[in-house]
């Protein structure tokens, strides 16, 4: 195990940590000495730091080589919390009523407890409650809200296992606390809220369009009808994204398919080829699906996992079916193009 010098402190390799009364408890020391932690939550594991103390904060940025333009979300445990930090209306009460404990971030009009820094100097913050049992031990500890975007190199792949995050990011942090696979695995949902009679979907994700628009009757527009909307406002924004490091081309849905069954990717040999569902006709070494029939929130749970692991692997390049743009498959295609791109 080596020893390394990193923001004046002497670490070995990060420690996974189970997730025991004592363990939590170690954390929660950590975090308020102004350190930073890697946490699970449902969707992602996230670099957990003290929102409120910006030396915290500025070591997230400095570990991950995040830009300081791209916001952070703040988690809290509870929904009688969020007035300490943001201005709530009325759509922000039904949605946290609905929804939380889970995978949806809201963005609000911050108030002044919140550091610029964490916010990239917006009026605004972007604040959720996660449902990962673990987490919320752990923030019920504390006298703080938490700042954690996702524990993984600035644009790589999102960390789903705590294996993932010492992988990627152990040389550089103290703990992971093991909360097993995230459940869901990709990124919470995020609507901006701060117009009542335009929320605005930023980021797609768990808690779908057509499932927000059913449960509540009324229209939540996207990111992309919102015209001259050029500042970055919450995480995932950026076009590249969750990104492997190795090549990743998005190819028409059936067509990998279709050239493996013809028996024509002899050129494709030395590449990793990703289909949605289990084929039942093709076997191949360089062949990887993300469900074994097609269920989208399966499709959710591997995704990263699975392009973590064929980018880990000795393929130079990666292939991936295209999803259609239904339901969950609209937040999963937002990570695939970006990752892609």
């Amino acid at each position: 195990m080596g020893v390394f010098l990193f923001l004046n402190h002497i670490y070995q390799m990060a420690e996974i940590l189970e997730p025991t009364d004592c363990n939590i408890t170690r954390c929660k020391e950590h975090l308020e000495g102004s350190k930073v932690v890697a946490v699970p939550t449902e969707t992602v594991y996230g670099l957990a730091a003290n929102a409120l103390d910006e030396v915290a904060v500025k070591k997230i940025f400095e570990i991950k080589k995040r830009p300081l333009i791209d916001p952070l979300i703040v988690h809290v445990h509870s929904s009688d919390q969020i007035a300490f930090y943001a201005e709530l209306n009325q759509l922000a009460k039904k949605l946290i009523k609905e929804y939380w404990p889970g995978p949806l971030t809201l963005v609000l009009r911050k108030k002044s407890k919140i550091p610029n820094l964490v916010t990239a100097n917006l009026s605004s913050v972007a604040i959720r409650s996660p449902q990962h049992p673990t987490f919320r031990k752990l923030l019920k500890a504390l006298p703080f809200p938490i700042a954690a975007p996702s524990a993984n190199p600035f644009g790589y792949i999102s960390p789903t296992q705590a294996i993932h995050v010492q992988r990627s990011l152990g040389d550089k942090i103290r703990y992971i606390l093991n909360g097993g696979h995230s459940e869901l695995g990709i990124e919470s949902t995020i609507i901006d809220v701060q117009d009542e009679n335009k929320p605005t979907i930023l980021r797609p994700g768990p808690i779908t369009c057509d499932e927000l628009e059913q449960k509540f009757t009324r229209t939540f527009f996207s990111h992309e009808e919102k015209s001259g909307h050029s500042t970055i406002t919450a995480p995932g924004l950026l076009d590249n994204h969750y990104s492997p490091k190795k090549p990743l081309t998005l190819v028409g849905k059936n067509v990998l398919q279709d050239l493996l069954l013809k028996n024509e990717h002899s050129l494709m040999n030395n590449s990793a080829i990703l289909l949605m569902k289990r084929p039942r006709k093709l076997k191949a070494e360089n062949l990887f699906w993300l469900s074994e029939n097609g269920d989208l929130n399966e499709i959710s749970k591997n995704l990263y996992h699975i392009l973590r692991y064929v980018d880990e692997s000795h393929y130079s390049e990666l292939y991936i079916e295209e999803l259609e743009m239904v339901h969950l498959g609209v937040a999963l295609m937002d990570r695939i193009r970006k990752a892609a791109n």
